[in-house]
């Protein structure tokens, strides 16, 4: 059911899908609060709110084609805040093993077996991701490459998200076990393995 004030929502979708930006401004303002409302739930600090938010309108501008097929416009527009959030989520805990790992090679800047070790865990990784059949290394690939939840994965793929998060977590598994039977065991390499974590 669309929010009050809104009406004749599938009309407005549609001149939306054919680049009417008026009509996006339009939505765009009646719904602003409420994406802003359902980001904080999860990003409680409120440090990134405005730009999060503004990433949600950005992401369903670029998709407005999409939106020809939406029946119910709040419904998308949740799923679409979700997933920005969830992959917003998902950069910082990324970019704090990064900063782990960081810190692990810094102490060891100087040493050149670290910094050997360092580019030998990333070969043997990017050779693992060779060895996955090719679905499987393209699911994992948009998830680190691209950074794109499971449900935009789905979506790109045509298949289910369900099917989406089986491929990733075998994928994701193999180049875990890979990296653990091909490299030396050290510090360096749990931090290296913990970017393969879900």
């Amino acid at each position: 059911m669309p929010f009050e004030g809104i009406h004749n929502e599938y009309e407005l979708l549609q001149q939306v899908s054919h680049g009417d930006r008026t009509v996006f401004k339009t939505l765009y303002t009646a719904y602003y609060s409420h994406v802003q409302r359902y980001i904080s739930l999860f990003e409680p600090s409120g440090n990134s709110l405005d730009e999060l938010t503004q990433d949600v309108f950005i992401r369903i501008w670029e998709k407005r084609s999409h939106l020809e097929k939406v029946e119910s416009f709040r419904n998308y527009l949740f799923l679409v805040t979700r997933n920005v959030v969830f992959n917003y989520l998902r950069g910082l805990r990324v970019q704090q093993r990064v900063r782990e790992l960081d810190e692990v090679t810094a102490l060891g800047a100087n040493d050149p077996e670290d910094q050997l070790l360092f580019k030998q865990y990333y070969r043997i990784a990017l050779e693992a991701m060779e060895k996955l059949p090719p679905g499987r290394r393209k699911v994992l690939k948009m998830s680190i490459d691209d950074g794109l939840s499971l449900d935009e994965i789905a979506t790109e793929l045509n298949i289910s998200r369900a099917g989406v998060k089986k491929q990733l977590y075998a994928a994701t598994a193999f180049v875990r076990q890979y990296l653990q039977e091909h490299g030396e065991l050290t510090v360096l390499l749990f931090l290296f393995l913990s970017l393969f974590e879900l």
